[in-house]
């Protein structure tokens, strides 16, 4: 029985302690022209699309320097971001007609290929990737922030293998191999983890309003909103199994 006891208790305390250092900030630098509508990571770069000024930046993720820009695909309608290893950038035109996500050059932002959107509102989007770096990509996961909030699973051929509703407005979406959530939020500090069942399993709170720009690389969450600024966000492997209700408790007791 005591035994058993023991077992528990550290248990606890090793979720409290990784509990306790997600959502911890580890820097932050300026958005480049001051507005983020989605960001894509690869290994080496930071991408983020400023649709008021139709543009993609190319940034070091670790200081914010910008190293190149280009057109957006979808001119002032694109939104969400998703790197695919190999060379390829999805952007997303969920906000007017046509509604249409492109797969882009990483560089030069020109068009290798374009599909049809689920519907309008699909802001958001992720690599379903089994590595950093959009590494093994075997879908492009999109987000529709209204009513019904629903994720879609789309093939990078373009066609929609599955989806499932969610309880949070998810503006846009970022894909954490590692623990197999999905992050996203959007009018709110609050940035909510999702199944891909499409279940809660964790949340945190951040330094800005709203959730614009979300990606994700090497335990480290990038989130854009209304503050001017671009957070890197430390997301360590999580024990997701336990429920929502006692994480809280668990991440107070041990913070």
């Amino acid at each position: 029985m005591r035994k058993s006891l023991i077992v528990a208790v550290l248990t606890l305390c090793v979720a409290g302690v990784a509990l306790a250092d997600l959502g911890s900030v580890v820097r932050s630098f300026a958005i480049p022209g001051g507005a983020c509508a989605g960001l894509a990571r690869s290994n080496g770069l930071l991408y983020s699309i400023n649709y008021s000024q139709a543009r993609i930046y190319v940034m070091n993720p670790t200081t914010g320097s910008v190293s190149n820009s280009f057109a957006a695909a979808g001119g002032a309608q694109t939104r969400g971001l998703a790197y695919q290893w190999g060379g390829n950038l999805w952007q997303n035109q969920g906000y007017n007609s046509p509604y249409r996500i492109y797969r882009t050059n990483t560089s030069t932002g020109s068009i290798f290929a374009s599909y049809a959107l689920p519907t309008s509102l699909c802001h958001g989007s992720a690599p379903l990737a089994t590595g950093d770096g959009g590494a093994g990509v075997t879908r492009i996961i999109i987000s529709r922030y209204s009513s019904p909030r629903t994720i879609y699973y789309m093939t990078t051929t373009g066609s929609i293998a599955s989806s499932h509703t969610v309880s949070q407005a998810l503006y846009d979406i970022a894909y954490d191999w590692r623990n197999k959530l999905i992050w996203g939020g959007m009018n709110t500090t609050t940035v909510y983890g999702f199944t891909t069942t499409g279940s809660l399993a964790a949340s945190f709170t951040k330094p800005t309003g709203n959730n614009y720009g979300i990606t994700y690389h090497g335990q480290y969450l990038f989130v854009a909103g209304t503050s001017g600024l671009i957070y890197t966000i430390h997301c360590p492997i999580l024990n997701v199994g336990i429920a929502p209700s006692s994480m809280g408790k668990i991440k107070a007791m041990y913070k």
